[in-house]
């Protein structure tokens, strides 16, 4: 393999694992991916054991984040968030919401919650 194959391959691997979000806000984005596609299989093993989420919330929660036009961006904030909480600011097209994720002992969700953020 040539000096510069091998360069560039190194640069790609190192773009691949290189992320600018942290586990939470990873674990958000999915989520927040998730309920937009309507389909919550891809993220059902994040969620505790016990914790009941219908087929029908995710599809209300679907049509509310739909109409928001495509998700731009998830990003963990500090502010105003309560002690046990991860919160996140997330963009839409349309509109910004808040996010609110918790996790039990095992890391695994325990609670998602999200509102549409207030105008400034």
């Amino acid at each position: 393999m040539s000096a510069r194959k091998a360069a560039a391959l190194l640069v790609a691997l190192l773009a691949a694992g290189c992320s600018f979000q942290n586990r939470n806000e990873r674990e958000a984005d999915r989520i927040t991916r998730a309920v937009v596609a309507n389909n919550f299989k891809p993220v059902e093993d994040d969620v505790a054991k016990g914790i009941a989420i219908t087929r029908v919330q995710i599809a209300e929660w679907s049509d509310e984040l739909n109409a928001q036009g495509k998700l731009l961006s998830v990003k963990e904030t500090t502010a105003s968030c309560s002690p046990g909480w991860h919160c996140f600011d997330v963009k839409f097209q349309k509109h910004e919401y808040v996010e609110r994720l918790r996790f039990d002992e095992n890391g695994k969700v325990v609670n998602w919650e999200f509102h549409m953020a207030p105008k400034p």
